[in-house]
């Protein structure tokens, strides 16, 4: 037989002790809301960027990129790191063809890979 929620305190059973004796279903609701509301705004905000791995050996190679990539459809900016060997590309370029183009540059150009 199922007991009435108000029955359970009376019948000897003891809750878990994060219960506060109210319905947090609508709050947890409300952090999970506010979870993909912030990781929808991290993938909004990684929309538009390319990332690179390239090798980048001196300065002149980060002005050949510069010289390439620049100027081609959808690009807005490039961003050259040397130390990590990175090569950022924010617009709305085809990924594709930037990789293309890199590899032009560079044929070791390739996308960048997170390290986990």
């Amino acid at each position: 037989m199922a007991m009435n929620p108000n029955e359970l305190f009376y019948a000897g059973y003891n809750p878990s002790p994060w219960y506060n004796g109210h319905n947090d279903y609508w709050i947890m609701r409300a952090l999970n809301a506010e979870k993909q509301a912030e990781k929808k705004k991290q993938e909004d905000a990684k929309k538009g960027i390319i990332e690179l791995s390239m090798p980048l050996c001196c300065e002149g190679c980060i002005m050949k990129v510069h010289k390439k990539l620049k100027p081609m459809d959808g690009v807005a900016s490039v961003e050259c790191d040397q130390l990590k060997q990175k090569v950022i590309v924010k617009g709305d370029a085809n990924p594709e063809a930037v990789l293309k183009k890199a590899r032009k540059i560079n044929k070791r150009a390739d996308f960048w890979k997170e390290k986990k």
